[in-house]
């Protein structure tokens, strides 16, 4: 009934490759001048994207859950891309598979006791929501984002049905319960007093929470009724052997019987330790962790979600195999059966089979397949995968020195893929997550790998891989993302591991294979831009550094690095008086100039290298403002002399000498990664990956052409009513009419107010206020009726005395549960310069299907802070086109009459006074209950 399948014996030399042809409908791409172009510069003519296909896909598993469904053994599971899956353990077929909207992955699955299946997922843009599957009815929910501003990690249920869900937000890390009865989240708040950003581990028993942090390993007991909280680390770094705060992680959480199962410090000791639920005591004598005996497989404790447990015995996975544990008497036994990686879910089983006789530990597998490991006969094998597979994200495309492009995948791989632009195919091969790709000589390419900041070569004739070095074991480095290669020398610039400051210059020989790796050399800051030029390296800088740390520097920075004396010879802010405090400068590129060219904010510029004097610059995006975390702007110079670029997320086209440009694509997910190849014509056209990052796209770009100017009616703005807009109305018993808290109560830290001292018209504004990093504030405006697929321009008008705000703007379904996604720059408008004037802040977005209502928020996002932000004369507008009026026919006049002079004082009779033209109102049709306080 089951075949075995054995990979043995394979390194990370080369795997099977799969080639994907896909049918573009064309074969060979050549344009003529009387083409149909959208835009045009320097006789350029650039064309529609095309869309040349999924780059790969496949099924990818962070997590399952094992259950019970109609008196079948099932798993539950989301494949990568947001496919949820449910699969028959014992016949291995697939019983059920549904696309989740927007979905991208999912870290953690919990099951009710009446069998709902809870799903915590993150969206297309990293934003936390809650899914449900009923095994009642079939269907398949989303119930709603617990806060924008947070990603979920894990999750658990209590015995009457309610879900909790942990989070990260940086520096924030907070746990939501979402009531099932009144179908409503509740922000139970922070863990800790300290800068934890992860909830990562979750589990409830008997009346209490249990969570454990990250970044440092922390776990609290938290009575779920009270939210009273207690810090029961307690003799952790004892038994593990370190400081609590180099403990990496509590990242997996289990209860078996009467013990927490924890595993601590991911990555490094990988140490599993019990938790005496009844004494309240952690174990002193058992740790699962590293041997520390120099053996190949002494990797510690590989990671689980749901441990699989019998007869009081639990399996765990240590140093590559299945290892028992009897949880009355904590003696360990040791299966023999291999198993090198982290458990997707578990169960104890029984086929019943010749080849599986007794009983067996289920689990699955990465790729989403069944795995079976036999207790009796010691064996264990994979089934055949039968998950529907969905497209991956793709993260970073560069060009390789055969003229191929080339990708990889996220998270963490599994696979590259590559696309031959002369012949139109995929080809998917084994790879890492690359944060940085760079060609070198003849048939070499080099990947920047993240975690742990290793580096690859491959070779693109076979596509075998080799790891050169990695820089996380002596220089703490974690994401290689930029990377260049100039006179046979790999230049690579990194950012650090959590809860670091301070990036790495890394320069390697690759004739002599001799490597230089310089920490630290702009204080606190991480590299994110390369040159080179005349025995000198070119750089430019981040404040950031890895996740889980606040930056200590306020500007990114340029600096010049002598090679031959191994120091910085010159730093330098930018000096150019529009910027504020740029977080980030990138995009570093000689031109043919000889101008190093580069990127910040919306500013495309070019210095002198000598003085790194602003030579000229363009301001292309003035309300890009203080933009940029790590990944770099692109900037490429084509054979046509004209520069390209994705600055500020927009795909733009340059002439380097008049400063002239064109914006290719004005609306839509912005650009992450481009890059100029040529077709089998020779042509040079743009591809590029944007936010949705499953596709490639490709910009053909031709001489000539004729730019396409569409007919554009002549349109009129109508204006959706909004209570108290400007807020004029007076407060009642502190409630603002027609506005609310998101959050519920907020702090003297954190608030809002109807304020008197700033307006813009009127006597009124609505003052946020927020002083505390690790605080976030929003006013809420009621429920706004809109209709669905009507594109909504939500606008107010900012003072902003300091600091930052945002602007965000939401649809919400009849149940007045969210619906469609938070995307930055598009319902996410966060405001960072522009101080001390009014200034108008506007999300354009078009409403969802099933969306029957708008919300309108205003306030500040995690990690900013303001004395006064001051909003005023809330709009919500759509465009419609205009119908004209027909004109009457004329009359015929009747014999004898002739034309008549104009009665005296008729004439064109002005409006009534007060009328004026009025705003139309939406129907309200039936308004649907106000959402819970605990969301509000």
């Amino acid at each position: 009934m089951f075949s075995q399948l054995f990979i043995k014996g394979f390194k990370l030399i080369i795997v099977a490759v799969m080639v994907l042809t896909v049918s573009l409908g064309f074969s060979n791409l050549s344009y003529a001048n009387d083409e149909n172009v959208v835009a045009q510069l320097k006789n350029r003519g650039f064309k529609e994207p095309v869309n040349l296909g999924v780059g790969a896909s496949e099924v990818v598993l962070i997590n399952a859950v094992f259950g019970r469904e109609d008196g079948k053994d099932v798993v539950y599971s989301t494949a990568n891309g947001g496919i949820f899956n449910i699969v028959d353990v014992q016949t291995n077929e697939l019983l059920f598979s549904k696309q989740m909207d927007n979905i991208s992955q999912v870290w953690s699955h919990s099951i009710s006791k009446d069998g709902t299946v809870f799903i915590a997922a993150l969206t297309n843009t990293n934003v936390g929501e809650v899914w449900s599957y009923s095994p009642q009815t079939k269907q398949l929910s989303k119930l709603g984002t617990p806060n924008a501003d947070h990603q979920l990690w894990s999750s658990t249920t209590d015995e009457a049905g309610n879900l909790y869900v942990g989070s990260y937000a940086e520096g924030n890390g907070r746990i939501f319960k979402y009531d099932s009865a009144a179908k409503q989240f509740i922000d139970l708040g922070k863990i800790d007093d300290g800068a934890a950003s992860y909830v990562r581990s979750l589990e409830y028993y008997e009346g209490y929470l249990y969570a454990g942090l990250g970044v440092s390993g922390k776990v609290y007991r938290i009575n779920a009724t009270t939210f009273e909280k207690e810090d029961i680390t307690k003799n952790v770094p004892e038994i593990i052997g370190k400081p609590v705060e180099e403990v990496n992680f509590a990242y997996d959480m289990s209860i078996v019987g009467q013990y927490l199962v924890t595993r601590f410090d991911e990555g490094k000791e990988g140490a599993i330790l019990i938790y005496n639920l009844q004494t309240q005591q952690w174990v002193e004598d058992f740790k699962l962790g590293k041997l520390h005996d120099g053996s190949i497989d002494d990797v510690g404790s590989f990671g689980f979600i749901q441990l699989p447990s019998k007869d009081n015995k639990m399996y765990v996975v240590h140093n590559r195999e299945f290892v028992e544990v009897d949880m009355t008497t904590l003696e360990i036994r040791r299966t023999g059966i291999s198993y090198a990686a982290g458990l997707r879910g578990g169960a104890i089983l029984q086929f019943n089979t010749t080849e599986l006789p007794g009983d067996s530990i289920v689990t699955m597998s990465r790729l989403g397949q069944l795995v079976v490991a036999n207790l009796q006969t010691g064996k264990s094998q994979t089934l055949p995968g039968v998950m529907v597979a969905s497209p991956l994200k793709l993260h970073n495309l560069g060009e390789g020195p055969d003229g191929n492009l080339y990708m990889t995948t996220y998270p963490g791989g599994p696979k590259g893929s590559r696309f031959n632009t002369k012949t139109n195919q995929f080809v998917t091969y084994s790879q890492g997550q690359a944060e940085g790709i760079i060609a070198g000589n003849n048939s070499d390419l080099y990947f920047g790998i993240y975690p742990g900041a290793v580096i690859q070569k491959m070779n693109t004739d076979t596509l075998a891989s080799e790891t050169l070095f990695e820089l996380k074991t002596d220089y703490n480095q974690d994401r290689p993302y930029i990377m260049k290669f100039e006179d046979n020398k790999l230049l690579i610039g990194t950012i650090p591991n959590y809860q670091k400051l301070g990036g790495s210059l890394t320069i390697f020989d690759t004739t002599t294979n001799e490597r230089n790796t310089y920490t630290n050399i702009v204080k606190d800051q991480s590299i994110v831009g390369l040159a080179m030029h005349n025995g000198k390296i070119y750089g430019s800088t981040t404040i950031r550094g890895g996740l889980d740390i606040n930056p200590t520097a306020s500007e990114a920075k340029l600096f010049i690095w002598d090679i031959a004396e191994e120091r910085v010879i010159k730093e330098t802010e930018l000096a150019i008086d529009e910027l504020d405090a740029p977080p980030m400068i990138s995009g570093l590129t000689f031109g043919p100039d000889d101008l190093l060219w580069g990127a910040v904010d919306g500013i495309i510029f070019a210095l002198n290298p000598e003085t790194l004097d602003v030579v000229k610059y363009k301001n292309l995006y003035p309300s890009i403002k203080n933009r940029g975390m790590w990944r770099p702007v692109h900037i490429e110079f084509g054979k046509d002399g004209l520069l390209y670029t994705d600055v500020a997320g927009k795909l733009t086209v340059i002439d380097p000498e008049t400063m002239d440009s064109v914006s290719l694509i004005s609306n839509g997910p912005e650009i992450d990664f481009m890059v100029l190849a040529e077709d089998a014509a020779g042509n040079e056209n743009i591809y590029y990956i944007d936010a949705t990052a499953t596709h490639l796209y490709m910009i053909p770009v031709v001489e000539g052409g004729q730019v396409v100017t569409p007919e554009i009616p002549e349109m009129e703005t109508i204006y959706v009513e909004i209570e108290n807009s400007s807020f004029e109305e007076p407060v009642i018993d502190n409630k603002i009419s027609g506005w609310s808290s998101l959050f519920g109560t907020f702090s003297p830290n954190a608030m809002f107010e109807v304020s008197s001292v700033r307006a813009h018209s009127g006597e009124n504004s609505l003052k946020i206020v927020d002083t505390a990093q690790n605080e976030t504030v929003f006013a809420q405006s009621d429920l706004i009726p809109i209709d669905a697929g009507q594109t909504y321009t939500a606008s107010t008008k900012l003072f902003l005395e300091d600091g930052s705000a945002t602007l965000l703007f939401r649809y919400y379904d009849e149940n007045g549960v969210q619906t469609g996604t938070d995307i930055d720059n598009e319902s996410i408008i966060h405001v960072r310069g522009g101080h001390k004037e009014w200034q108008t802040v506007q999300a354009v977005v078009t409403a969802p299907a099933e969306a029957k209502y708008a919300r309108i928020h205003v306030g500040t996002s995690n990690y900013f802070t303001t004395n006064g932000a001051y909003f005023d004369d809330m709009q919500l507008t759509f465009e419609r086109e205009k119908v004209s009026t027909p004109e009457e026919p004329e009359q015929p006049v009747k014999p004898g009459k002739g034309n008549q002079p104009e009665k005296p004082g008729k004439g064109n009779q002005p409006d009534k006074p007060g009328k004026g033209n009025q705003p139309e109102k939406p129907g309200k049709g039936n308004q649907p209950d106000k959402p819970g306080k605990g969301n509000n």
